[in-house]
This record gives structure tokens, sequence and C-alpha cells, in this order.
């Protein structure tokens, strides 16, 4: 479910995102510029008031901004209920307060994996755009690939690495194999289909495991460790990544289905999976 080793997560105090990650406006903690314009005409005394208002509001948002200490303590815990036979409430518990305490809260949580769903909109631009050719350059990579009559795992491959370009980074190299491993599904389910000619609702299905998948391989960082101090054989362990997986991709398939029919724009409907998924781990 994840390619990288767990994380024992920031001490208490840290960010909740890692200093590489490019700011965004999305996260938690409203931009407070509108109001600031709004107060300019007050008299003085509601202006030294807001003032005073504004900096304990900020210096709450930064607060809010560092994650708590040991912020990953009771999704582990609740993992470890699920293998020992707690069943799934036990894995919606550990989403939850994964979410919740873990990662700051859904709406942090997304803006965190943000570049989940960027790279699962572009996956899904991609193959919309090949099956469409309203893209010339779309049109010329599909062209000259489809000369290579390559194999199916080859084609996976070249398409994932003109689609999401290795960076370098563990976030990007998850999303390249959460792509794979939706890709991969596909041609279990039909080896014959032509990958440059699917369905609006087949671009749909990768778009939504791939997002699923990257949740797993977050789910893998943040809470691996449950795995690694409890004494079970690889293939316990595999059975229950196993159904991790089926899980949240079960969870992400009915969103995406519920929101798929109102949106044509790939990008967008990422986000929206995305946040939803989000919401629905937190509640």
């Amino acid at each position: 479910m994840g390619t990288s080793t767990s994380s024992s997560g920031g001490k208490g105090g840290s960010p909740f995102d890692p200093e590489w990650l490019t700011p965004d406006a999305g996260a938690d903690g409203a931009d407070s510029s509108d109001a600031d314009a709004s107060d300019s005409n007050a008299g003085d005394d509601a202006a030294d008031n807001n003032a005073d208002a504004s900096g304990q509001e900020n210096a709450a948002q930064e607060d809010a901004a560092n994650a708590p200490s040991r912020r990953f303590a009771a999704a582990r815990t609740q993992m470890s209920a699920y293998l020992a036979g707690g069943g799934r409430e036990s894995l919606r518990s550990a989403a939850k307060s994964m979410v919740n305490k873990g990662m700051g809260g859904p709406r942090r949580a997304a803006s965190t994996m943000r570049g989940t769903a960027k790279g699962a909109g572009a996956l899904g631009q991609f193959l919309a755009s090949a099956r469409d050719r309203s893209d010339a350059r779309v049109t010329d990579w599909v062209d000259r690939v489809r000369q290579g009559n390559l194999s199916a795992d080859d084609l996976i491959l070249e398409l994932v690495k003109e689609v999401l370009p290795d960076t370098g980074s563990t976030d990007d190299e998850s999303l390249r194999n959460a792509a794979a491993e939706a890709l991969g599904q596909l041609y279990e389910l039909n080896p014959s289909i032509d990958i440059f000619a699917l369905t609006d609702l087949q671009i749909h299905d990768v778009m939504a495991i791939t997002i699923a998948s990257d949740v797993c391989n977050r789910m893998d960082l943040q809470l691996g460790q449950t795995y690694e101090r409890l004494k079970y054989s690889p293939q316990q362990i595999q059975l229950y990544r196993k159904d991790v997986r089926e899980y949240v991709q079960s969870e992400v398939r009915v969103i995406m289905e519920r929101q798929g029919t109102a949106s044509h724009d790939p990008k967008r409907l990422a986000v929206e999976v995305l946040q939803s998924t989000l919401e629905v781990f937190a509640s």
C-alpha cells in the first residue's frame, strides 16, 4: 500500500506541512486582508480593538498551523485495534483520527495532499485529450507511442512518465505508483482495453483509484509503524493492507460516482473528490 518507510511524524509544535511544500491559499486559516481593508475607515478605538483581535487571530492561526505532539498516536492505536480484529469500525476510527488530529482536519489535509488531486486531475485530463484528440501535443505523443507496439506494463510506465514527471520527491513517487496501480487495475479487468479510448466512467475510475491509492500510501507512511511493531507474518500484513485499500477505494468510488456526473473538468473533479473523501473520513 506504500513504497516508503513509515514516519514517526513531526514533533509537537512543528508545522503540519513539510517546509518544501509550496504554501497554498486553501490551507486552514482565513486570509484576513479583506477584513483589514474593510476596517480601514473605522474609528480609532474600533481600529485598536480590531488590531488586538487580529493579533490574537493571527497567533491562533499560527498555533493551528503547528501540529500537536504525538498527533498520530491515537490513529495508530486504532489501527492496532483493527489489526487485532476490530474490523472496519476500528479502521474508520484510525482514518478519522489521522485526518482530524494527525493532518489538522480535512481542509488542511486536502491542502497538504493537493499534489494528489493535481496529479489525478492531470491524468484524467490527459486520457480525455488522448481519446478526443483535442490536444495536438497529446495526439502526437499517442501516435508515437502506438507505433512502438508496447506491452501493457511498458505503456503504463511511459504514460505515467509523460503525465507525472519524476521530480525525486517522496510524494511524487507515491503519486506515480498510485497512478500506475490504477492503470494496472484497468488492464486486469479488461486486458484488451484501449487505454487511449476510455469512456468518461473509465477515466473517472482511474482517477478514483489513483486518489485512493495515494491516500493509502499516506496511511501507510503515517501509520505503518503499527505493522512494524506487531508480529504479523508478511502474508497477514498484505491481507490487512488489501482490506484497507478496498475500504478506501470503495469510499472514493462512491464519491466519484456522485460527483463525476456533475463535473466535466477532470482537474476540478479530482480536487472535489479528494476534499470530499477526507471530509468523509473525518466525520
